[in-house]
């Protein structure tokens, strides 16, 4: 009887929607192409999957049908009204189900870039990245008109998680306020990290505990165990008398107002303590919050790297940040990904940092700055442009990805790069740039004294970010060759999925095989090889036809010798045993990011990333509709009320 009620409740909610919703778009008896269905509104109007089984009253589920029969349509005992009721009933819901099902094949067909019969779009036969190209031809070159971006930046809201139970933190807190290490020495609730292999690739060893890791380099790993305001009062006070810990990773742990009080205080106190800062995802708000912590955080000499990612700082914070960076004694790494500064807040910040004149006459000691999704258009590249040509500037690392840059903003980022001539990185994925933003972007780097890394591909969170894909065609192809033969120390390239076409990629090869320092070359193409012979089959011969997604000849050659190439460089530069998957695995690493980032790696990031690419953890992006604990974090202690949902 209780799965005849609970299925009965499940059908009169469906049958209600589909009345309110679906009434006069599901025709049960009507035959739909692979189009209609895709134009049914079935993202929106959901119906549960269990309802497709709804057992029939000629079933073996008789008595299970009759049961739901009556709870749905109550009548006098003997009538037939009731079931018969039930199974018109169990018609319309499972048709709906059954479309439901179909709907989400051929979704996930689309999003891979395949066809249906009956379904228009997709990409041609031959394409080796059906999925990427489908999305990427389906924008083409980035027209800022027809889909607008906003200059506000990405959201800043943290991933959906808990605060943590006092009894769970508690035994690491008791670690660290006895000045604990990595060393666990019997202690109770520890356990060695990996089992005393410590950290995959390093070696690094640690002491985990059930919330909170302490390695034997100086880091602090709480990433994701969620203190939140109610326990970061307890963790900074265990950190007092601790000294061992250098690198305070505090990833996603949503501490809010409260939290970020707690924080100033430790760093005023002890200012020379703490090099890393990892502050990503703690609802930090710009305003008298932020500005107490730049206020402890410019006083300490000790820091060295500041990490403020998926902060809602907005772009009133652009003096503070300002502050930071000009009076921070050692600070050489600043992380503002997501932090919505927008591009006002990004043109204020450096046309500030552009005429800012140092007391000593050198150098600001700001080397990285990670600044993606920050909505950054022509007005911000502009400044950052101005800032990179001032003689104060030694920034070596620039990320700007997931910006709507779009040709012109990119051209003005150009113009500054030969004055810029520290510059060695500079990350450039899903900008929105097309073919004459790229070429503007070699050109500017052919010949850089500096530059080691480019890349000017595409991100993976491009469309959760609603961001644009960079389309990049064959006119760019020389002024990419013109780099890769006038830059020779160059080492890494990333043309990514790109609108290149297959024999344009050709062209390049000459000048990648000509480069003595290359070690990293990715592109492939979203495009149909049309020059390629149509498929045939030869009776006499009696082979099988190729596959339509295969390389040609000339690819699998040109493939072959780049990669011996790259190979070849790689033993140059790390010796005769290094392999290039061992360098693909850890030494590529260091060509994307500086060595810093060695002192924010988390295992718990790094495992949950781990499983989410195994396609064993589904990572959770959106909250709740109901959930208030932002809004609690937001308002601990009489904090201000949260802007962040």
């Amino acid at each position: 009887m209780n799965e005849a009620i609970y299925l009965a409740g499940l059908c009169r909610s469906a049958l209600n929607n589909l009345t309110t919703y679906m009434a006069d778009v599901l025709k049960p008896s009507q035959g739909y192409t692979a189009d209609d269905i895709l134009a049914l509104p079935l993202d929106k109007h959901r119906i549960e999957d269990i309802l497709y089984d709804l057992p029939s009253r000629k079933s073996t589920r008789h008595n299970l049908a009759v049961a739901i029969a009556s709870l749905l349509h109550p009548v006098h005992d003997g009538s037939l009204t009731a079931i018969i009721r039930y199974d018109a009933d169990r018609v319309r819901l499972r048709a709906w189900a059954s479309l439901q099902r179909r709907y989400d094949l051929l979704q996930a067909t689309k999003r891979n870039g395949r066809m249906a019969p009956g379904m228009t779009g997709g990409v041609e036969a031959g394409v080796q990245a059906p999925a990427w190209a489908s999305r990427i031809t389906r924008q083409g070159p980035w027209d800022r008109f027809k889909k607008p971006i906003s200059l506000d930046g990405t959201k800043a809201i943290p991933m959906p998680v808990k605060v943590a139970q006092e009894a769970e933190l508690a035994p690491f807190f008791e670690h660290l306020s006895n000045n604990g290490s990595h060393e666990i020495d019997g202690i109770e609730g520890a356990a060695e990290l990996h089992d005393g292999h410590g950290e995959p690739y390093y070696s690094v060893r640690g002491a985990e505990f059930r919330k909170g890791v302490v390695y034997e380099d100086g880091r602090m790993d709480l990433c994701k165990m969620v203190v939140g305001p109610d326990h970061i009062g307890r963790l900074m006070d265990s950190l007092r008398t601790n000294t061992h810990v250098r690198h305070f990773l505090l990833g996603n742990n949503i501490i809010g107002p409260a939290g970020v009080e707690a924080i100033s205080r430790f760093i005023t106190e002890f200012p020379e303590r703490m090099d890393t800062w990892y502050l990503a995802g703690n609802c930090i708000q710009g305003g008298e919050s932020f500005k107490m912590l730049v206020d402890a955080l410019i006083k300490s000499p000790a820091v060295s790297n500041v990490w403020l990612k998926r902060n809602p700082l907005g772009p009133d914070a652009a003096e503070d940040v300002y502050r930071l960076i000009t009076e921070t004694k050692n600070l050489q790494t600043l992380d503002l990904d997501q932090t919505e500064l927008g591009n006002r807040g990004v043109a204020d910040l450096f046309t500030r940092l552009a005429a800012y004149s140092p007391p000593d006459g050198g150098k600001l000691p700001l080397r990285h700055i990670y600044m993606n999704g920050l909505g950054i258009s022509t007005e911000g590249a502009a400044a950052i442009g101005k800032f990179l040509a001032s003689p104060h500037s030694g920034v070596t690392s620039i990320y700007m990805s997931c910006n709507p840059l779009g040709d012109e903003g990119a051209q003005a980022l150009a113009d500054a790069l030969p004055k810029a001539p520290y510059l060695a990185r500079l990350f450039l994925q899903s900008v929105g740039v097309s073919t004459q933003g790229a070429m503007a972007l070699c050109e500017a780097l052919t010949g850089h004294p500096s530059i080691r890394s480019l890349d000017i591909g595409q991100a993976y969170a491009t469309e959760d970010l609603g961001q644009a894909y960079n389309y990049v065609e064959d006119e760019a192809i020389p002024a990419m060759t013109q780099l890769l033969r006038g830059t020779p120390q160059l080492q890494f390239f990333n043309l990514g999925h790109c609108a290149t076409t297959p024999p344009g990629l050709l062209k390049l090869t000459p000048a990648i095989l000509e480069n003595p320092s290359i070690l990293y070359f990715f592109a492939t193409s979203i495009l149909a090889d049309t020059s390629r012979k149509p498929v045939a089959f030869i009776p006499s011969i009696d082979t099988a036809f190729p596959h339509p997604d295969a390389p040609s000849a000339e690819q699998i050659k040109s493939d072959k010798a780049i990669r011996e190439h790259l190979e070849a460089n790689v033993k140059t530069t790390f010796g005769q045993d290094m392999s290039y998957p061992d360098f693909m695995a850890e030494e590529k690493r260091w060509l994307v990011n500086d060595k810093v980032v060695r002192k924010i790696d988390s295992v718990y990031r790094n495992r949950d990333a781990g499983l989410a690419r195994r396609r064993l953890l589904t990572l959770v992006k959106n909250w709740e509709e109901g959930d208030d604990t932002l809004q609690r974090v937001m308002n601990a202690r009489g904090a201000p009320s949260c802007s962040l949902r």
